[in-house]
């Protein structure tokens, strides 16, 4: 019995192995724009916003197919759909370093982004929603931070890997790691807890003696059918969306410093690792909070991060140094997208239909805010300057904050209204 105790939950084995996933292929990708864009708009002769319209299809590609993903993962083998996906992933970015013309990088945004949308934004929340039921939103901050921090590791690598031995060899030698790093681990430990034969974390806590977790969740959370006849759920939505393309602007720091500041590309790594540093504290932080003072507490902390750090970035223009504390500042409220909007949703549909309902919130998120993340390369492209991307940033947030606020209000009077009918 104390054996049986002892024993970890494999819960912590799909966290190991989302934490694998974000240390290799998430990081990887991660960087795969940033660093690359001042040498490859130099030596192919492009604009900006050519180039960066691969982050553009990538998006899209994903957003297309998250439904079909979300199904996947809810219905056949988790592991082996993800290692398949993982797998595409790395061979994508390895071409990067074989292309001649900016065109041929929109094959390897098509490529990555197919797999993303197995591997990314919709499939690790999905995946830890099915395997945790408490500590949810703890446990899905800690694995984006990791994501995070796996991006300043490979920022920093591929800035030493460019000025050392060019960016073509830097690209192989990032789709090396990442596929030594996340493949084996993903192949080897992810199930789903059907494949595995034990309830998810925290289940055995939540429900009364005799009840099953399919009859709880279906008893609490919303249908498919039912979420989307609510008025409150496209304000939630909408919030999601306009967080979706701001948190782009963040991408953009690296551009801002060697173009605009016309800072060398290490001190503009330099400045994408602030923007990480932030983004992974804030992984950590807007979990925690959400965990414990709910999710208006965490649009609050988004809200005020984002003004207060492209506020500072203003006096990047008089001496550049400024841009560290600035990027950092605002990379503490960058993981509105990746942590507090799922866990918006969760708060208003429940986890019972869960995956379903998010993957086509997501599929649009990405169509829009991915889609249009190109179009903040225009702001340098047309007018020679970020600021108006980082003034767009402040007020895009704070209206994202507003209506994630309503929309929380309004499904909280839903469910009391629900619960007096109920009695």
């Amino acid at each position: 019995m104390k054996q049986e105790k002892a024993k970890m939950h494999y819960a912590w084995k799909i966290v190991i192995a989302c934490i694998l996933m974000k240390l290799g292929t998430g990081g990887a990708t991660a960087a795969a724009v940033g660093n690359f864009i001042t040498p490859i708009v130099q030596e192919l002769g492009c604009k900006v916003s050519q180039l960066t319209m691969f982050t553009s299809i990538q998006a899209i590609s994903m957003a297309l197919l998250y439904t079909t993903a979300a199904r996947f993962i809810t219905t056949k083998r988790v592991g082996l759909v993800i290692g398949i996906s993982s797998v595409l992933e790395v061979v994508g970015l390895a071409l990067m370093g074989l292309y001649r013309t900016v065109q041929m990088f929109y094959i390897s945004g098509v490529m990555i982004g197919v797999a993303q949308a197995f591997t990314g934004f919709v499939s690790i929340p999905i995946l830890l929603n099915m395997w945790f039921r408490k500590k949810n939103g703890t446990v899905l901050g800690i694995v984006t931070a990791v994501g995070t921090a796996s991006a300043i590791l490979y920022t920093l690598l591929s800035a030493k890997l460019i000025t050392s031995l060019g960016w073509r060899n830097a690209y192989f030698i990032m789709a090396a790691m990442a596929a030594v790093i996340t493949i084996p681990a993903v192949f080897a430990l992810i199930r789903s807890p059907q494949e595995v034969g034990c309830e998810p974390y925290g289940a055995e806590e939540e429900l009364p003696k005799g009840e099953t977790v399919t009859t709880r969740q279906e008893a609490t959370g919303l249908t498919k059918q039912q979420a989307f006849r609510l008025p409150l759920l496209y304000i939630a939505w909408t919030a999601c969306v306009l967080f979706s393309y701001a948190c782009g602007i963040a991408g953009y720091a690296t551009n801002f410093a060697t173009i605009e500041l016309k800072q060398t590309i290490q001190f503009g790594a330099a400045v994408g690792v602030c923007s990480n540093l932030g983004g992974t504290l804030s992984s950590i932080i807007v979990g925690k909070i959400n965990d414990r003072y709910g999710v208006k507490a965490g649009l609050l902390w988004g809200g005020v991060t984002t003004a207060l750090g492209y506020t500072i970035m203003f006096l990047s223009f008089r001496n550049p140094l400024f841009a560290y504390p600035a990027i950092f500042v605002v990379g503490l409220g960058n993981s509105m997208y990746m942590v507090q909007c799922p866990l918006l949703a969760r708060n208003i549909v429940g986890t019972a239909h869960y995956s379903e309902i998010w993957s086509l919130m997501m599929m649009i998120n990405s169509l829009i805010g991915g889609g249009l993340y190109a179009s903040i390369g225009l702001f340098y492209d047309k007018f020679g300057s970020y600021r108006g991307a980082f003034v767009m940033g402040i007020v895009l947030y704070a209206i994202a904050g507003i209506l994630g606020a309503i929309s929380i209000d309004k499904s909280r009077k839903m469910k009391e209204r629900m619960g007096e009918a109920a009695l």
